[in-house]
């Protein structure tokens, strides 16, 4: 929009509702440093001020009023500051973490003193009023995200503890129906000027209410491929642990339908908003996406999310559905109630039927134009080129790693006891080595620091025995041998902490007591295998 046209477009937008009568041409924003500093200095202003609201207040908080009344004027104040015009800058950032505090003290009051549904009620209604009170987008976005969770939680068996998750499962798709519908009427009622000025109000909430729906799916989902070793072994683990379980098979079709309704709703608007997607050659990948759902009730509503921001062009939101449905195709891995010869078998068909389909239907292909003939070029080589690097990659991995099984001396740790609930987890077992007390990762793993290592004897057997943590630069004693700690969930290691193993070889593993390592003299190890007592491999 032009400077010269800015005038008559807010005039326009006035005579709509869409800004308030007296609003103004902005200024000129502030330097993004400035900005950055000023949120910076009232944040960390806000730390003491909280310090003394808490002793001022002590247990008053935990009993009586003093929550609702403290909350409530938090809230109100907070808001105030935000509606102003001429608010200073560093009073609008002061305000944020206040609205916080304040929304925390009502919710904890509510949750204290309100049966569960009902103090959601009452949080849902907060939510609206600080919708219709402040006239920040991003405000209203993160109360639609508030809004989306509890309004989920107000369905009858619906929870977010682990077990039977079909209630959750039915609320997240019901949730998603309704945003579905409300988006279309907002966007209708958008494009009449009576209701533009709600569609203004609506719009930044839907989107909060899609981001929530996205993190429902991907939380319901479970870990992707690859993502739980990333995440370690805390709270977000936790958190991201598959939930897939509390559900048998004839119920895990529940959610499997929707997911596959909800797709099926994605690909009609899909066709609907853009007929160059109804050809004959396009039916088939569509087709293919509805019944990967059935296997990924997670999926379905992503894409559904995906089309409809695709249609409405909603372009953050669709990168987030979309990073969204990549991270549900990467659970499939983590699908322990099918096994894996059946889930690689669903996605090789998958992948052969598609390619086989396109390649018979290339004759309808256009003719390539001229102007992107040499990106095509460039593509041409450059797929190739990466192809070749990674096999230069893996091949050297496995090189390296096949001589040190070669030349590597066999050394056996003893595997130190856990609690055998703990010890299973779909095809890995969790190991941990009998080794001397190690300080956490983050005391020992400075950029300038080596990794740790211990050195222990061996016996006529070649158990590792007396094992003891080097100091740093601290030679190995005589006789003694060397083993390098690897970082592994926060904590010090052996290698790995996980060995993994074939479906239902689990009760053979369970009588495994050593961990067998390859050793080179610099202390570079690697796991090979699992012994029982008499030293044997397991199986």
């Amino acid at each position: 929009m032009s400077a010269v046209n800015l005038p008559a477009w807010l005039e326009q937008a006035q005579q709509q509702g869409l800004v308030p009568a007296g609003a103004s041409r902005p200024e000129a924003a502030r330097p993004w440093p400035v900005q950055l500093l000023t949120a910076l200095g009232a944040w960390l202003s806000a730390v003491p001020l909280l310090i003394f609201l808490a002793l001022l207040f002590g247990r008053l908080w935990e009993h009586g009023p003093t929550a609702y009344v403290l909350g409530l004027a938090l809230v109100v104040g907070s808001a105030n500051l935000l509606r102003g015009r001429s608010t200073a800058f560093f009073l609008e950032q002061l305000a944020l973490p206040l609205l916080l505090v304040g929304l925390c003290s009502l919710g904890f009051a509510l949750g204290r003193d309100l049966p569960f549904r009902l103090a959601l009620v009452a949080g849902l209604a907060i939510c609206a009023g600080l919708v219709l009170a402040l006239p920040r987008h991003w405000l209203r976005l993160l109360l639609g995200m508030a809004a989306v969770f509890m309004c989920i939680g107000l369905l009858p068996g619906a929870s977010w503890s682990r077990g039977a998750m079909l209630p959750l499962w039915w609320a997240v798709y019901l949730a998603l129906a309704a945003w579905a519908l409300a988006q279309s009427l907002v966007h209708h009622g958008g494009q009449r000027a009576e209701g533009a000025a709600l569609a203004a109000l609506l719009e930044p909430v839907l989107r909060g209410w899609a981001m929530g729906l996205l993190l429902a799916l991907v939380w319901l989902s479970g870990p992707s491929f690859m993502a739980a070793g990333v995440l370690g072994s805390g709270l977000a683990r936790e958190l991201n642990a598959p939930v897939e379980s509390g559900l048998s098979p004839m119920l895990w079709r529940v959610p499997a339908a929707l997911s596959v309704l909800a797709s099926a709703w994605a690909f009609a608007a899909l066709l609907k908003a853009w007929p160059v997607l109804r050809l004959p050659r396009l039916l088939l990948p569509g087709l293919l996406g509805v019944a990967l759902c059935w296997w990924l009730p997670a999926l379905g509503g992503c894409l559904l999310l995906l089309s409809l921001a695709l249609v409405r062009r909603r372009r953050v939101l669709a990168l987030s559905a979309a990073a969204a449905a990549l991270w549900v195709l990467g659970s499939f891995y983590y699908r322990l109630d099918l096994p894996l010869s059946d889930k690689a078998l669903v996605l090789v068909v998958a992948g052969a039927l598609l390619g086989a389909w396109l390649w018979l239907t290339r004759q309808g292909d256009p003719a390539p134009q001229p102007a992107i003939a040499p990106a095509r070029a460039s593509a041409r080589w450059a797929l190739p080129a990466c192809a070749l690097l990674s096999l230069c990659v893996v091949n050297g991995l496995i090189w390296q790693k096949e001589q040190l099984i070669a030349e590597g001396r066999a050394v056996y740790v003893k595997l130190a006891p856990l609690d055998p609930r703990s010890l299973i987890q779909g095809d890995y077992m969790r190991l941990n080595y009998a080794l001397p007390p190690i300080p956490p990762v983050a005391e020992l793993a400075l950029p300038w620091q080596p990794r740790p290592r211990i050195a222990g004897r061996l016996d006529e057997r070649g158990v590792l025995v007396e094992p003891r943590l080097l100091r740093a630069g601290e030679p190995a004693g005589p006789g003694q041998l060397l083993l390098e700690l690897s970082p592994v969930n926060g904590r010090w290691t052996l290698v790995s902490d996980a060995w993994y193993f074939q479906e239902g070889q689990e009760p053979k593993f369970r009588a495994a007591s050593h961990g067998e390592f390859r050793v080179l003299p610099d202390g570079r190890a690697l796991l090979v295998g699992l012994v029982g007592p008499d030293l044997r491999r397991v199986p």
